[in-house]
């Protein structure tokens, strides 16, 4: 599910398409190509999820040169740039495994934030959303994701697990 549009619709169907893999046909919305590169992100490139923003919305030239995977990060901002969307996109996904995550584009023009307690979890686009859903939850515990940033809810709902793409990435599986 998105919240904004997604200019570059066209140029990436047409390059997921061209992957021949079955299912990236029949494109309704520009929101399913989010859904495609997640799974060719996860499943053809085997990254974590964390990678995924790194792919839609690679960091420039200034804040990759000091990241402890500066060489990965050009190769793969390099290899999928025809994967580059451009928003501005509130990204949310429920991956194979029951998690839900959260991210944003660079520019960062649409509201985004993940709340809740032990058990239950909100995605909203605001957080009067969350208020209605879960409001004896700890707002202190809220989490908007700014341009950098993923929001991952594993599904036993226990906590928002906090990326950056500052951060270093995973291990590859």
């Amino acid at each position: 599910m998105t919240n904004g549009e997604n200019t570059a619709f066209i140029p990436i169907r047409d390059y997921l398409q061209s992957r021949n893999i079955t299912g990236y046909t029949g494109y309704q919305s520009d929101s399913e190509v989010f859904t495609h590169i997640a799974h060719y992100t996860t499943k053809r490139l085997g990254l974590d999820i964390r990678a995924y923003k790194h792919v839609i919305t690679p960091l420039n030239s200034d804040e990759m040169a000091g990241h402890p995977d500066r060489e990965f990060l050009e190769n793969l901002k390099r290899t999928c740039r025809k994967l580059i969307i451009d928003g501005p996109n509130c990204v949310i996904g429920c991956l194979p495994d029951g998690s839900m995550f959260m991210t944003q584009d660079r520019k960062k023009l649409r509201p985004g934030v993940v709340g809740g307690k032990d058990g239950i979890y909100g995605f909203s686009s605001e957080i009067c959303g969350l208020n209605a859903a879960i409001p004896d939850r700890d707002k202190s515990k809220d989490f908007q994701p700014m341009h950098l940033d993923t929001a991952i809810v594993g599904p036993d709902c226990r906590e928002v697990v906090t990326c950056s793409q500052i951060d270093p990435l995973p291990r590859q599986r």
